[in-house]
């Protein structure tokens, strides 16, 4: 984790090291840098199944007439 913490406020409550806030913060921090993972892959695989489909579709007009369809590519 960075050392850009979300909710530095709560370091500055009195008492809070005494409560489960400081954890909860960190769990939420974790949460959002999941997130933001999931994110990058979610567009890595958006790509990869962009190009699969351009390529499938380039095999099947390869392969099959598009008349013989009548099926607008």
């Amino acid at each position: 984790m960075s050392d850009n913490k979300i909710m530095p406020w709560i370091d500055e409550l009195e008492g809070a090291a005494a409560t489960d806030f400081p954890a909860r913060r960190d769990e939420i921090a974790a949460m959002m840098a999941e997130a933001a993972e999931l994110v990058c892959k979610a567009e890595e695989l958006r790509g990869k199944a962009y190009f699969a489909g351009c390529s499938l579709e380039g095999q099947a007009k390869g392969h099959w007439s598009m008349e013989g369809f009548g099926v607008q590519w």
